[in-house]
């Protein structure tokens, strides 16, 4: 199952409109509709915007069959991997590979907490108005209301492993 495919089968699982997504996230009907029928890419950004309004975790967009640590999802510049094993839990573990020069522009807010550890190459972690520089083996734990998102300025990989909170009913 796509991307695509599986984001509408939770939106009508949920009894919800593409009308009542878009007033939500402030992303157009033509978008998410587009989004649906797999003409176009979103940004975590935007995942995490509709994962909010269905009331899931945005891994949930991401199938894997077996217990391993299998590529979740790859945008033009994020590889994701749960590495959850599907465990229905209160936090969601993800592994993430951003590509070289990966440089997108667009902050993130959601409830809870989260919290990354850097592996390899130099990240560039945005929160608020503040950025830092983690380099493997460092780490940093913040407030998800805060805007934030994450950045590669480098020409080289950066791996991190991020875990959050996921919605709980």
């Amino acid at each position: 199952m796509t991307l695509g495919e599986r984001i509408r089968l939770l939106r009508k699982e949920r009894k919800l409109t593409l009308k009542y997504v878009s007033n939500e996230t402030n992303l157009s009907i033509a978008f998410l509709s587009q989004l649906e029928t797999n003409k176009c890419n979103a940004t975590m950004a935007t995942l995490r915007k509709i994962a909010d309004v269905l009331n899931i975790h945005p891994s949930l967009f991401f199938e894997y069959d077996e217990p391993q640590n299998e590529l979740t999802s790859s945008t033009a510049d994020f590889d994701y991997l749960n590495l959850s094993n599907n465990v229905d839990a209160i936090f969601t573990p993800l592994k993430v590979i951003i590509k070289p020069g990966s440089n997108i522009n667009e902050t993130v807010t959601h409830s809870g907490h989260e919290f990354v550890y850097c592996l390899s190459g130099i990240l560039t972690l945005i929160v608020s108005d503040q950025q830092y520089q983690l380099s493997p083996g460092q780490s940093y734990l913040y407030d998800a209301e805060l805007p934030h998102y994450w950045f590669n300025h480098t020409n080289e990989l950066v791996e991190f492993l991020v875990v959050n909170e996921t919605k709980k009913n």
